[in-house]
């Protein structure tokens, strides 16, 4: 059996990246490209504090994109991101209204999403259920917990600092779209220059190549999961703040948005390669979308068919894109000579 050593390694995934790179670049092209056609249509959606405001507002998806990125380039997938983000922002609040100092409960909220978060990955290593209906599973579980929590209250009333979060100003610049940043770069630099993020990579493209090149798969699987879980937490400390409130019903259909997010932004629904700029840039054409919509004075039952011939479309461009890769590997080995 032939095992690929480290020397090999980089070189195949810096090939890779270079091929990122080029279908980021494309990306971004598409999105300038729009931004400079939904302005022609109407002005006032190219002004800055519009585009300030879409930013902004996209900053949650774009956190917790950051953690799917991770969790589909794992081969995997997470259902329950919108329950998991409305169960702990409502025990946050309980715990406020309770009379907790916000300096505990809130590290209380982000233990308990990346407990949620663990969750998932234990049932999915261990108990080898498909992610798939693993996460189905605990997104109705984590909802209906979050409604008997709640039982149907609408909370609000953040303290200032809090609110701040989501509503304050660093030089002019709005605080999620700072935090965000940060969490990108972050991201980033775990996927790409970390030994986990090469385990996730590995893991997604051959989990059974993997398990015998020695990686501890179960453990990279609740690690990704538990990563999952705190970017839930950092997502929906943005959006609670920015609105000052929460209730059991936050985050429905959150998950579509945010999975839509990253395959279109390139990362392969079949695992094994992924691309945090890519995943960046698609969480903002969405969002931006949506925007254009509503200036555009287009109703939410039709911005959500938008939404789902969306997903539908970045399915497809997957499955051509992976059928080319595969198509383009076969070439380059009948045209290797022999050794």
């Amino acid at each position: 059996m032939a095992v690929v050593s480290e020397a090999q390694a980089p070189k195949s995934i810096g090939a890779s990246d270079r091929r990122f790179r080029l279908e980021g670049l494309g990306l971004t092209l598409v999105l300038v490209v729009l931004i400079l056609f939904f302005t022609w249509v109407n002005p006032r959606f190219g002004t800055l504090a519009n585009l300030a405001n879409v930013l902004t507002q996209t900053s949650t998806y774009v956190i917790v994109a950051m953690g799917m990125t991770f969790v589909i380039a794992k081969a995997g997938i997470d259902l329950s991101v919108g329950s998991m983000l409305a169960l702990s922002t409502c025990v946050f609040f309980g715990l406020i209204e309770a009379g907790w100092p916000w300096p505990i409960a809130l590290p209380l909220m982000f233990l308990l999403a990346m407990a949620l978060g663990a969750f998932n990955g234990l049932i999915i290593a261990f108990l080898a259920i498909p992610a798939l209906i693993a996460t189905l599973g605990t997104m109705v579980a984590f909802r209906g917990i979050a409604l008997l929590h709640s039982a149907g209250k609408l909370y609000y009333g953040l303290p200032p600092a809090i609110v701040w979060l989501g509503q304050g100003k660093v030089l002019g610049v709005p605080v999620p779209i700072i935090v965000a940043a940060l969490f990108v770069a972050f991201s980033w630099w775990l996927f790409n220059k970390t030994t986990f993020g090469v385990h996730v990579r590995a893991v997604g493209g051959n989990r059974e190549a993997a398990r015998l090149a020695g990686i501890n798969v179960a453990r990279v699987e609740v690690l990704v999961y538990t990563l999952m879980g705190f970017a839930v937490a950092l997502g929906g400390l943005l959006w609670i703040a920015r609105i000052d409130g929460t209730q059991a019903t936050l985050g429905t259909a959150m998950e579509i948005h945010v999975i839509a997010a990253t395959i279109i932004g390139g990362t392969s629904l079949f695992g094994g390669r992924g691309t945090i700029y890519g995943t960046l840039l698609g969480a903002i054409l969405l969002s931006m979308l949506n925007n254009a919509l509503v200036i555009a004075g287009v109703e939410f039952f039709w911005q959500l068919v938008a939404i789902g011939c969306i997903v539908i479309a970045a399915v497809t461009i997957n499955n051509i894109r992976e059928n080319r890769i595969g198509w383009i590997s076969r070439i380059r080995h009948r045209r290797a000579p022999a050794k």
